[in-house]
Formats: C-alpha cells, structure tokens, sequence
C-alpha cells in the first residue's frame, strides 16, 4: 500500500511541476471554478512548485515506511518509526479535509456543482483524496 500511495504521489508532484514550467494538459480542469467558469485563483509557479515539493514529500515518507526496517540499524537516520507514524496519519488527515473541502468550490460539502473543475472534483479529486486517506488511516493503524 504504501509503494502504491508513492507512485500516486511522485504522479501528481510531477503533474504539478509539469504545470510550473508551462505544461497545458490538464491544467484548465485543475483550479476551482465559479458556476461560470471564471478561476477562483491562478496559482504561480512558486506555488504550484511548493504543491510538488509537499507531494515529493509525501512520497518519501510512505517510501520510509516501506524502506525503514532496512535503515533502522543504522545511527546516523533520524526519522523514528514514531515520526513516521504520526506523519502518516497528518498526510491522510490532509487528505480527508480536502475531500471534505471548503463548503463552496471544493470537496464534498460544496455548493457550486455544476463547472467542469466540480464535476472533475466530484468524480475523480475527491474520491482519490478519499482513498489517500484510507490507505493512510490503514497503514497508521497497521504500523
């Protein structure tokens, strides 16, 4: 489980970091939208490479979990299974309020149903941020 939420996240940061230097595909449906189809907001480069680099993040620490019991031994690693633990439960705790979302645009509990970026939302982001949560809650209970 863990090895699959990895390959998820090293997917996405390298959608986002795809989208940072000037990609297209998929970038339109990736932004919440009014009913109108006019963006809420156009994340920079900056942010959308600070997205990537907390994806990448993810992804190192459902890679320790798989990798930890090989480095473990060895003094100069840092990150306690503690750590990791913990850390595994904050991502899936992430994930499960952004599928919740923000009661407008984004997530569950929205309003506005009827842009593209909310019938993708409703389809495809919060379902996935639902499953990133489950599998995180799993492997928290099972560490």
């Amino acid at each position: 489980m863990t090895l699959l939420n990895t390959i998820v996240f090293l997917t996405l940061s390298f959608i986002h970091i795809y989208w940072a230097f000037g990609g297209q595909w998929g970038k339109e449906l990736s932004v919440p939208t009014t009913d109108s189809g006019q963006k809420l907001f156009v994340p920079g480069v900056r942010a959308t490479l600070f997205v990537a680099a907390g994806l990448l993040i993810f992804a190192a620490v459902n890679l320790s979990i798989r990798v930890l019991p090989g480095l473990a031994t060895h003094t100069l690693f840092v990150i306690t299974p503690l750590y990791l633990k913990y850390g595994i439960l904050m991502i899936g705790l992430i994930f499960l309020l952004r599928s919740i979302g923000d009661f407008n645009y984004v997530g569950l509990m929205k309003k506005h149903k009827t842009s593209p970026f909310a019938k993708n939302d409703t389809r495809f982001y919060v379902p996935l941020c639902l499953i990133i949560f489950i599998a995180h809650a799993l492997i928290f209970a099972l560490f």
